[in-house]
C-alpha cells in the first residue's frame, strides 16, 4: 500500500486584498471535506482575491478536483476572485483533459 501524503494549507497574505493559500501532499477523498471547511472559514473574513499555490500537491483524485471546483464557486458565491498561481505539469495535465484549464486561470506555462 503506497503512503499517503499529509494534507496541509498555508495561508499568507501577500497584499492588503490578497490571500496566498499553500496546499500541499494529498488532496483526496480524505482530505477534500477540510479543504472546503477551511475555504469557507476563510471567505468568511475579507478576501476579495484568492490565489491557490498547488505546486506542493502530490496526488488530487477526483475528490480533490471536486473540491477545486467548489473553491472556485465559494469565491464566486462571495463576490472573490480566484485563481492557481503555481502548479504542477501533472495537475496543468489534469486540468487539460478535464477541461477544467477553460474554468480556472492558470499561470502561464
Amino acid at each position: 500500500m503506497l503512503e499517503k501524503t499529509p494534507f496541509r494549507t498555508q495561508v499568507r497574505a501577500v497584499a492588503p486584498d490578497t490571500t496566498l493559500l499553500v496546499l500541499t501532499g494529498d488532496l483526496d477523498y480524505d482530505t477534500a471535506p477540510e479543504l472546503l471547511v477551511f475555504v469557507r472559514e476563510l471567505f468568511s473574513g475579507q478576501v476579495r482575491k484568492l490565489d491557490l499555490d498547488l505546486s506542493g500537491l502530490d496526488f488530487v483524485d477526483s475528490s480533490g478536483v471536486a473540491a477545486l471546483i467548489n473553491v472556485y464557486n465559494c469565491a464566486g458565491e462571495n463576490r472573490a476572485e480566484m485563481r492557481i498561481v503555481a502548479l504542477t505539469s501533472y495537475l496543468r495535465h489534469l486540468f487539460r483533459v478535464t477541461a477544467l484549464d477553460q474554468v480556472f486561470r492558470l499561470p502561464a506555462e
